[in-house]
């Protein structure tokens, strides 16, 4: 592992470090400098996130696979009893529908909730001000 750092592309990342181990990465990062050299933290800043990201994608890769035995239930998964109610108000509109009954009021059926409403009054005839 080389001590001195060459440059290449990196991202900027932000990590929480023990506040003791940033102070001496500092104070040393600081006498690199005053010797006109760079202190290569990222290279081992990187081995030891490899390290770890082998790890956790090995953790995760195990997690799944038990997943995978239990599987989980999607919405589209879950099919509600026959005698379950609906969840929501429109579904119990939907529900209680025959097939007989279209789906789309016609024209007559609109014009007699027309007539029955009181605020909508009979169809065709202005009402006088």
């Amino acid at each position: 592992m080389s001590i001195f750092k060459q440059d290449k592309e990196v991202k900027r990342m932000i990590f929480n470090v023990d506040s003791e181990i940033a102070e001496r990465i500092e104070a040393i990062r600081d006498e690199a400098r005053s010797y006109g050299k760079k202190l290569d933290v990222d290279t081992a800043v990187n081995k030891g996130l490899e390290k770890f990201l082998k790890k956790a994608e090995k953790k995760l890769e195990e997690m799944r696979h038990e997943a995978k035995g239990r599987r989980r239930h999607q919405p589209a998964d879950i099919v509600p009893r026959p005698d379950a109610p609906p969840a929501l108000p429109e579904e119990k509109a939907l529900a209680e529908k025959t097939p007989s009954q279209p789906a789309v009021p016609t024209p007559g059926q609109v014009a007699a909730k027309v007539k029955d409403n009181p605020i909508l009054g009979e169809p065709g005839k202005p009402e006088k001000q």
